[in-house]
């Protein structure tokens, strides 16, 4: 918890902790007058890891009970980013009560090929139950930036200096969350749903963004009534850190509406 205000929930990504939101958004929006609250989805320690699978509606539940055990019995802004955004959106649309508005960032897509590529080869790999050198870890996540910035070495030395000495993500909570996230990348149905969504919404897209791109992102923005767009030039998928400053901004303009 930061701050002191109006509640506010982030919703991490697959494999994300917590404290990521605190290098990044969450002093901004503490600053904007908001009680930010930030959790470790299932699966990510310290919470607890139980048994795979996992589901997304699961972890939405898990956001709820975490409102009710805050107090926080009205409804509250939500942001989440990637699998936290896909988290946020099942909120909105199954307990569009607990919800005052939602930000989508880098997560509102119809299924596309690499995402459930890249997902099959993450979720086969946790099943192999094998910790591969942090190595890979770190240039799995490195991925998610631009092109332009793989192409740096003195950026890539830099996140590697930053990502190489993590520890490795232990089962079952890996495993559980990329079933997770492998079962909503394969549903097209759930995209059918937008068109019920009556809570506003942004969508918050980034220019190089592989995992949900910035094209179906507009699309998805379009077919939910009411939602607003924005998009953040020269950000991968992991834009919420490397580009927070303006993330955060655009957090702030559009809570500050709704």
């Amino acid at each position: 918890m930061a701050g002191d205000g109006e509640p506010l929930v982030l919703v991490a990504g697959c494999g994300q902790p917590a404290a990521a939101w605190h290098l990044s958004l969450v002093p901004t929006l503490a600053a904007a007058g908001y009680t930010v609250a930030t959790f470790d989805n299932r699966g990510v320690a310290p919470s607890s890891s139980p048994p795979a699978p996992y589901r997304v509606d699961v972890m939405a539940a898990d956001t709820i009970a975490l409102l009710d055990h805050l107090g926080w019995d009205g409804p509250v802004r939500v942001a989440g980013h990637s699998m936290g955004g896909w988290i946020a959106e099942t909120l909105v649309l199954d307990h569009p009560d607990r919800v005052r508005a939602a930000a989508l960032m880098g997560s509102a897509n119809k299924p596309t090929a690499w995402e459930i590529a890249i997902t099959t080869v993450e979720r086969d790999l946790a099943e192999l139950d094998y910790d591969l050198p942090p190595l890979f870890y770190a240039t799995e996540t490195m991925r998610y930036l631009p092109t332009a910035d793989l192409q740096s070495s003195e950026v890539v030395s830099t996140w590697l200096s930053l990502l190489s000495e993590v520890p490795v993500w232990p089962n079952p909570g890996r495993l559980g969350q990329y079933e997770a996230a492998l079962a909503w990348s394969t549903d097209p149905a759930r995209t059918t749903r937008w068109p019920e969504v009556r809570v506003p919404c942004l969508v918050l897209a980034f220019e190089h963004d592989i995992d949900s791109p910035p094209g179906d992102a507009r699309e998805a923005a379009e077919t939910i009534p009411g939602c607003e767009y924005r998009e953040v030039a020269g950000a991968g998928h992991i834009g919420i850190l490397t580009h927070a400053d303006e993330v955060a901004q655009h957090l702030v303009e559009f809570f500050a509406r709704t």
